[in-house]
């Protein structure tokens, strides 16, 4: 259920934080790694992982809400 619900939620992200958050947590990029293969600088990467966090937060207590 929760991974199903990960899922979807990774998928509801805007297309950078999306790109950023598989690279980081599913593919095990550091940000370093992440900043070249995106073409984008550190800075970026780092603001990306961290709205991104946010983000997946919010949708998967919403999503957790729904289903109680």
């Amino acid at each position: 259920m929760k991974l199903s619900s990960m899922k979807y939620c990774i998928e509801q992200l805007p297309g950078e934080q999306k790109a950023v958050i598989k690279l980081f947590y599913l593919e095990e990029k550091c940000y370093k790694e992440i900043a070249e293969t995106t073409n984008t600088d550190v800075t970026k990467v780092r603001s990306y992982i961290q709205n991104g966090r946010r983000n997946l937060k919010i949708c998967m207590e919403k999503n957790a809400f729904e289903q109680a």
